[in-house]
């Protein structure tokens, strides 16, 4: 068995410099470490090859320098070691890396599985792997926890490339929002892991001793037969336009509670900052409770007046060629459309849309959907075009395609299959490719989640466009109309404005909880388009029978120790200052009180005092909610990247020069062993209705 693991040497990301007239990093002078997330992909290699008996190939691309990385990797265990180096792959983005990948890639020869760190430190796109996947036209799973082998079950055992194996399919525990995807799928494939998989080894004595004299190769553009316009700056779709600071303090109210009355004090105006974001009302609790009586709600409203819509049909939309490039990502193999109605009348676009990629939870819409209807609503509204709300589903009901309309949508366009039943990226994204390739829409936003930031990327290298990542802002360029996508970069150290000049459609990920949706009106009137992808069992003349190369096998919902922590509006996060794992109790109670999740730091996760769901940060959950809350937590630089856009941020520690201080709304210097039971205790009285009006003249 042939394992691939692509890693990236990232510089430390509170040290990093941005060239202004280029909009890249400057590195020279950087120290400069192996990406940490890049680790479990290698550990997890080498668990496999000690089962296995794999040989594990490590492929990476940067500067010379990035050779020090490649020999770490030899030193843990790797076998061979691969370097793209070359001032043509300078200012690469997303797009043009995993292009130069999937080229030394087919270099390399035949491989079984490609394994990769979910998203690196420096840039925190996570799109460089799934875009590889689609460039070699293999399946991709993201954000694996977990991952088993077995042999094929109808044959035990083959050859490829000459090497003899016997797994052949892929068994991965996938973290999503809504807890563990459990999915097979075929070899060869890419698997992108999170932190939770496994605990990196330490080099030993004698893999130092080997890397220190192991060949390392370097390949360029010309041994890759790449061009200069095929990569670096040119072969690039994205641009970087402006890149600033963004403001690190918010100059909030700094409270020190070192004595009974100071930590009074901080407990009611913690508890006022609360009451006055809406937290604490019966109102909001109730939101809390009853998010699926809330939905059930809204999408009766809608049923209401589903009789004004006006249903059309799609007719097969089939595209066969996606570029005249050299490399060209797979075609669609699960993507044949087909018209709900024989004789159906060929649905064409006006003139190019705005897209949205809404997203269906086990309980219906998810609210990332209205959210980026708000987003796409402006631009549609500014390029005076119209708004298309996409839905990949088994089915999408009248109720929910009106909601879609009075949040804003123009029209709907359901793509329906029993396929879709789940998010699997490949059969998802040869959907959609073949709808964008008839519709050619003008812009495709979906949200930053799991999904979307699997599924985007993979459609964009399919698509041949840029991507850009996690935008907390958009908007639109006077005079060219393109879209200016800003986003953090480099652990929220800088701010960068992105667009993508020469290509089309522009892509982009939007960061959940960064706006919020539009007021419904449902009186509103749409168009609801559908389309019927064959099922896996279905061919037809002059069609592409589909293969289903992974299979979703089961959903682990309200697992132990899990959080969905990205689409939570509260997060109370506890760190090193609880001291132990007992204590985490402390913060548990305070969240179960206001109806929030449990977040950590990256210490308290990597103590073993809570599970790694639980971490926010640039190697855990990079979230947006209205209240962030947390206690013994002193804000180190990739913490702080993962709570930049938390609308308040209320912080928690004895230690006055805290970094956490400088960005919270509201500071309290003093002893989170005091204030945290007594702000649950007050919050737990005043939502059963006992009185403490009285303590507010503390």
């Amino acid at each position: 068995m042939h394992i691939i693991v692509t890693i990236k040497q990232v510089p430390e990301t509170d040290k990093v410099k941005m060239d202004p007239e280029t909009g890249t990093m400057v590195r020279s002078g950087l120290e400069s470490i192996v990406n940490p997330l890049d680790l479990y992909a290698i550990e997890e290699a080498l668990v496999l090859k000690e089962r296995f008996g794999a040989r594990i190939t490590v492929l990476s691309m940067g500067p010379p320098d990035a050779e020090r990385a490649l020999r770490e990797a030899l030193s843990m265990g790797c076998d061979e070691a691969v370097l793209l180096t070359d001032r043509v792959f300078a200012g690469s983005d997303t797009w043009a890396t995993s292009r130069v990948l999937a080229e030394a890639v087919k270099k390399i020869g035949a491989f079984d599985i490609i394994l990769a760190g979910e998203r690196a430190t420096d840039g925190d796109t996570g799109q460089v792997g799934p875009a590889l996947a689609a460039w070699l036209g293999i399946p991709v799973i993201s954000y694996a926890s977990g991952l088993e082998l077995f042999a094929d079950l109808g044959s035990a055992g083959a050859e490829r490339g000459g090497v003899s194996f016997a797994p052949s399919t892929v068994r991965a525990r996938r973290l999503t929002e809504e807890g563990y995807q459990i999915l097979e799928t075929e070899m060869p494939c890419l698997i992108t892991v999170v932190k939770e998989i496994a605990s990196p080894r330490l080099p030993t004595l004698r893999g130092k001793k080997f890397a220190k004299s192991a060949q390392v190769l370097r390949w360029g553009a010309r041994e890759l037969g790449l061009g200069t316009e095929d990569a670096g700056l040119p072969g690039s779709p994205t641009r970087v336009t402006k890149i600033f600071y963004p403001k690190v303090s918010r100059d909030g109210e700094r409270l020190v509670a070192r004595d009974e009355e100071g930590i009074a004090r901080a407990v009611n105006r913690i508890f006022a900052l609360l009451e006055e974001k809406g937290c604490l009302s019966s109102v909001h609790e109730a939101a809390l409770a009853t998010a699926h009586q809330e939905r059930t709600s809204l999408y009766s409203k809608a049923s209401a007046t589903h009789e004004n819509l006006e249903r059309a049909s799609l007719d097969q939309a089939a595209a066969r060629n996606h570029s005249a490039a050299k490399l060209s990502p797979a075609e669609p193999s699960a993507a044949e459309l087909s018209a709900s109605s024989p004789g159906a009348a060929k649905s064409v676009a006006p003139k190019p849309e705005v897209w949205i990629i809404a997203e269906r939870r086990h309980v219906g819409l998810d609210s990332v959907s209205f959210e980026l209807l708000a987003r796409a609503r402006t631009l549609a509204d500014a390029l005076h075009t119209s708004l298309a709300a996409i839905v990949v589903a088994p089915s999408l009901a009248d109720e929910e395609a009106q909601a879609l309309i009075a949040y804003g949508a123009d029209s709907v366009i359901a793509l329906e299959s029993l396929n879709f039943d789940d998010f699997v990226c490949e059969t998802w994204a040869d959907a959609l490719f073949a709808l964008a390739r008839e519709r050619k829409p003008d812009i495709v936003l979906a949200a930053a989640t799991t999904t979307g930031r699997t599924l985007m990327p993979y459609l964009a290298a399919k698509l041949g466009t840029g991507l850009t990542a996690d935008c907390t802002e958009l908007a639109i360029e006077e005079g060219t109309g393109l879209l200016l996508q800003t986003r953090p970069a480099i652990g929220g150290n800088i701010m960068a404005t992105i667009k993508t000049p020469k290509h089309k459609p522009q892509m982009a990920t939007v960061r959940p909880h960064s706006a919020q949706p539009l007021s419904p009106d449902f009186e509103r009137k749409g168009t609801v388009l559908r389309a019927q992808a064959l099922q896996p069992a279905e061919s037809r003349a002059g069609t592409q029978q589909i293969a289903v190369r992974t299979r979703v096998l089961s959903m682990e919902r309200n697992t132990k120790g899990f959080e969905n922590l990205e689409g939570a509006r509260m997060v109370v996060s506890g760190g090193r200052g609880l001291k132990k794992a007992e204590n985490f109790k402390l913060v548990r109670e305070l969240a179960d009180a206001l109806g929030a999740v449990v977040g950590a730091s990256r210490e308290a996760v990597d103590r073993g005092w809570i599970s790694y769901p639980h971490q926010v940060g640039l190697s855990g959950k990079t979230i947006s909610p209205e209240i962030y809350l947390c206690a013994g937590i002193s804000g180190a630089i990739q913490h702080l990247a993962g709570i930049r856009t938390a609308k308040t941020i209320i912080s928690i520690n004895s230690d006055p020069e805290a970094p956490i201080h400088a960005v919270a709304d509201l500071a309290v210097v003093g002893d989170l062993f005091e204030i945290l039971p007594r702000l649950a205790e007050r919050v737990r009285s005043a939502k059963t209705g006992i009185s403490t009006e009285g303590n507010h003249a503390l």
